[in-house]
């Protein structure tokens, strides 16, 4: 499959305009891809050439930098990234991602790091960091395992403690700060609001879980069980006060008002909107199957299911796609960001009793997904990853809005979302469509194959220092080498 990943990097260098070179330049891309990334092949064209495409465009964030690899959401510098041009929001994307590369502690284990050390301004958007890392090992190897790696994790999540949580135990945060601005929860009147959503208090509920098995680790049974105790708070918390009769809501209160958190968890809870991010409590297995209800509305009329994807908020309420003044809208469009949590949350729920189903939407969704890597120009279609996607029409919104406000130095200047690393698709490749699952051994298999699929393979998977194949082969026709799902260590 060497070729063929030749062709697809052939294809896209020569279609790309390259504006902000890093580590990696085009000229590069083709060397680093063949040694780096897991190649696969299926017999659906343009779902191939999406995966490709993502990890071509995820090579061009690598940065190196005098504090060691980074890794970058805009190629091009922009007023409100922190040092080397590193935000904090798409961090659990990019663990999740690049944990698939051969040699990804060379180039992401500084990353992370630089965000624990206090390099980097880890607590400006809400991220499930530790969580994340703990994802990024799970495939790697090599768990830390010293005291002061563990020493940054419990600061970090203190800090998040000092700076956000409630006197009711639930951790507040403002819908930009989730990078979701203009919400139709969190924003009232073009006013930003105070919420108690799903989003912070998911990830710190993981991260909590997380902490406490670093800490088991290395034997640290005082705060082994400190963080699992918080984590099992929190988890009961979200549980009974962001649940409403069939969905995780947030809800939010304007302290100028004289509102308090209380007062925002007695509102008429059906008036607030049911949004995309009410199924992130699932993307760390919070929910028990009880509450699956809650999956119903990704396919009901009025619900999530737009022609383009997955919305940000339901059809079926007014506010839908109202009008504000910013190219970044969350009350509607079509994310990436949002997309690959809610597919990760599927996939998390497709691996328990009964999900079959969850897993044949996975699939369903992946390859729409993948669909929604384009862009039409001079009557020719090209791939493209972006910001944010128009639900009823293919126009990468966000862009449309910033050419014609003539690419502003403020808002980030010439095609600041081109190339945009700020979402997930080749994890979801190898961990849903392949089913790569990571256990304490090693892994299993849990594949989701995609209607109309006869073949799919994975080759040079890299797996805590080993190398494995894994074919599926329906009738044993395309490979002469059996019939159904197998692994091959290489």
């Amino acid at each position: 499959m060497i070729e063929k990943l030749y062709r697809y990097v052939q294809e896209f260098n020569q279609n790309d305009e390259e504006l902000y070179p890093n580590e990696i330049p085009n000229a590069r891309a083709f060397d680093f891809l063949k040694e780096e990334i897991p190649l696969f092949e299926c017999p659906d064209e343009q779902f191939e050439r999406t995966y490709y495409f993502r990890w071509w465009t995820l090579r061009k964030h690598i940065r190196n930098t005098p504090s060691g690899y980074v890794m970058t959401e805009f190629l091009p510098d922009v007023p409100w990234a922190g040092k080397y041009n590193t935000i904090n929001c798409p961090v659990g994307h990019h663990l999740r991602e690049s944990r698939w590369l051969r040699n990804a502690s060379k180039y992401i284990e500084n990353y992370y790091r630089f965000f624990l050390r206090g390099e980097g301004d880890a607590h400006k958007y809400s991220v499930w960091l530790i969580s994340a890392i703990e994802d990024f090992h799970a495939v790697q190897g090599n768990a830390p395992a010293d005291s002061a790696f563990l020493d940054l994790l419990i600061n970090y999540y203190k800090e998040w403690e000092r700076e956000h949580l409630l006197p009711n135990g639930m951790f507040w945060c403002y819908d930009s700060r989730d990078g979701g601005e203009f919400s139709i929860s969190g924003t009232k009147n073009g006013k930003m609001l105070k919420g108690i959503r799903p989003t912070l208090n998911s990830y710190m509920c993981a991260d909590a879980y997380a902490l406490s098995r670093f800490a088991s680790l290395q034997g640290e049974e005082a705060i082994t069980e400190e963080y699992r105790t918080k984590g099992d708070a929190l988890k009961k918390k979200i549980l009974d006060t962001l649940w409403h009769e069939d969905f995780f809501k947030a809800f939010h209160y304007d302290e100028d008002a004289g509102e308090s958190a209380e007062d925002a968890t007695r509102v008429d809870k059906s008036t607030v909107p049911r949004e995309l991010l009410g199924y992130i409590p699932w993307y760390f297995g919070i929910p028990d199957n009880s509450y699956d209800a809650a999956f119903e509305h990704l396919t009901n009329e009025g619900g999530f299911l737009t022609p383009v994807g997955l919305a940000t908020a339901e059809q079926r309420d007014p506010r839908f796609l109202y009008e504000a003044d910013h190219e970044c809208l969350w009350n509607g469009y079509v994310w990436p960001f949002a997309t690959s949590q809610a597919l990760t949350a599927l996939l998390v729920r497709s691996h328990r009793e009964g999900g079959e189903k969850y897993g044949k939407l996975f699939s369903r969704f992946l390859v729409d997904y993948a669909r929604q890597h384009t862009i039409e120009r001079n009557g020719k279609t090209y791939p493209w990853i972006d910001e944010v996607k128009h639900p009823y029409r293919q126009e990468w919104t966000s862009r449309t809005l910033l050419e014609e406000w003539g690419w502003r130095a403020d808002k980030g200047g010439y095609e600041r979302g081109k190339d945009y690393n700020h979402s997930t698709f080749c994890d979801l490749v190898i961990s849903g469509i392949v089913g790569v699952t990571p256990t304490e051994n090693g892994f299993e298999l849990h594949p989701n194959i995609p209607e109309g699929w006869d073949y799919f393979r994975l080759e040079n998977l890299y797996f805590r220092g080993k190398r494995y194949t894994v074919t599926y082969d329906r009738d044993g026709t395309r490979y002469n080498e059996g019939i159904g799902i197998f692994v091959k260590e290489v």
